[in-house]
């Protein structure tokens, strides 16, 4: 089985007519982890039961005569971020001070096994989620399964990473301002953030009460979609496709050089012209419709962070409500625990993590600083749906990033466009548009993401729409792996 080519639809209809399969793909997905991912380091902990579970599910599947049959994930390998808390596997959420179990399982992890699915591994992320290279005081630095020189986005990275590898078919992360798309779009795989509040976000551990989500993360849109309805806990299949021609918007500000330096700016004119490649290969099949600067308020990223961005004056709150929950059986529980312990990342650790020590009555949940970013919020999904309306669009499109994913050693991806779907709660959904031309360290050089955000709660037709262009672009091509082998 090539697992970069398999998808889930693929692999049942296989099944059904061998069950054998089952245990032979979690055989497989461990024995490529342990090949390869001592040099990638993307997964922290792989489930020692997962053969016994695989062997179990194939004795059920001899019960079933057609893949329809199913459930929706049975037998089928799933990767989760580690701050997903799970009952057999302690969770780190990236930071050495923790290591939690839980005697439940939440909401999207009952929805998960119940669908069949197989817990395979917890995969590496950036400290406590909070920046975009997957850099983490319990696994070190995630590389890019592309290009060992540069990272693998983040904080997702690691599930992306995986993923990219042929660890498993797909595999579930979280996004508060980028995360499951920035990797992504760096790691040549799908990433989709549903609208804020589809996907019940129990048993995670927390950012921010505002941005958080939790979504799936695929080697194809299909797949992504499939994982999605399961973790939303909505019927599988899906309804059927939109039907017309969409019309799609493109914000042209979101293409811009600007606030880059050095060679991102160079990197920048690749971002583009691989996304307007695309766009111009897809609008027999969708009405582009070009949005200029001057028809919306500043949205860029630099903007949205200083004035909206609510991390900084959420964070300690919500994650000390999580470490005193019954959920946390680590012996901290407070961020000023973990802090006074020394157990992190100091080199991966953000503003996030100090501000509230530095000035609490700022950065704190009942500050005058952070009622004023709510109504920005608030004013800013007003020019979204202002924006949307007027020009009759059905979701916008533009690079995620506006450079390539950064290399080893930067502290921070940047570049990116992912903040106006967090503020605004508004699904979206980062596929594979290209890749950059092949250098020393990228044979088939870095992966550049597409990403279209859509209508609140209007999950099914921008994945109609995604899987409509991932059908006209078919960028799809596994990495090299062989650099990986024997390295430590």
């Amino acid at each position: 089985m090539a697992m970069t080519e398999m998808t889930i639809s693929k692999f049942h209809q296989a099944l059904v007519k061998d069950p054998s399969l089952g245990p032979a793909l979690i055989t497989n997905c461990l024995n490529s982890i342990k090949r390869y991912d001592t040099t990638l380091k993307s997964i922290i902990t792989t489930n020692p039961d997962a053969i016994t579970e695989a062997i179990q599910k194939a004795s059920q599947t001899t019960l079933h005569k057609s893949p329809n049959s199913l459930p929706p994930l049975h037998s089928i390998p799933i990767i989760l971020k580690d701050n997903y808390t799970t009952p057999s596997l302690p969770t780190t959420a990236g930071v050495k001070a923790l290591s939690i179990t839980t005697n439940t399982q939440s909401t999207v992890l009952s929805r998960l096994t119940n669908a069949g699915a197989i817990i395979l591994a917890k995969a590496n992320l950036h400290e406590f989620a909070l920046q975009g290279i997957t850099l983490s005081s319990v696994l070190g630095q995630t590389l890019n399964p592309y290009d060992h020189s540069r990272t693998p986005g983040g904080s997702s990275g690691g599930t992306a990473a995986a993923l990219a590898a042929g660890f498993a078919f797909a595999g579930c992360g979280t996004d508060t301002v980028n995360s499951l798309r920035s990797p992504a779009s760096a790691c040549g795989i799908v990433g989709f953030r549903p609208s804020t509040g589809r996907i019940p976000t129990d048993g995670i551990v927390p950012v921010s009460s505002t941005q958080d989500t939790a979504g799936p993360m695929a080697t194809c849109v299909a797949d992504a979609r499939l994982l999605y309805r399961v973790m939303a806990g909505l019927e599988v299949p899906a309804p059927a496709p939109h039907s017309g021609r969409m019309r799609v918007g493109v914000l042209e500000s979101f293409f811009s050089p600007e606030g880059l330096e050095h060679e991102a700016v160079s990197e920048n004119r690749i971002v583009q012209d691989v996304i307007r490649s695309a766009l111009s290969s897809v609008q027999r099949d969708i009405e582009l419709i070009s949005i200029p600067e001057s028809a919306h308020p500043d949205w860029c990223y630099a903007n949205l962070l200083e004035k909206a961005d609510t991390q900084a004056f959420e964070f300690k709150h919500c994650l000390d409500a999580f470490l005193q929950s019954g959920e946390n059986t680590s012996s901290h529980t407070s961020l000023e625990s973990i802090a006074r312990s020394g157990q992190y990342s100091r080199e991966a650790v953000t503003e996030v993590f100090s501000a509230s020590f530095e000035d609490p009555g700022t950065y704190s949940v009942g500050s005058a600083a952070y009622l004023e970013r709510l109504e920005y919020i608030k004013g800013l999904k007003g020019s979204v749906d202002r924006c949307f309306e007027e020009y009759g669009v059905d979701a916008v499109v533009y690079p995620h990033q506006r450079q390539l994913a950064v290399r080893i050693g930067e502290r921070k991806q940047g570049g990116r466009n992912g903040i106006l779907a967090a503020l605004t709660g508004r699904p979206a959904i980062c596929i594979p548009a290209g890749r950059s031309p092949s250098s020393e360290t990228a044979a088939l050089g870095i992966p550049i993401g597409i990403e279209f955000m859509g209508k609140r709660w209007g999950e099914d037709g921008l994945l109609d729409l995604a899987e409509s262009v991932e059908r006209i672009l078919q960028i799809k091509q596994a990495p090299d792996m062989r650099f990986l082998e024997g390295k430590k």
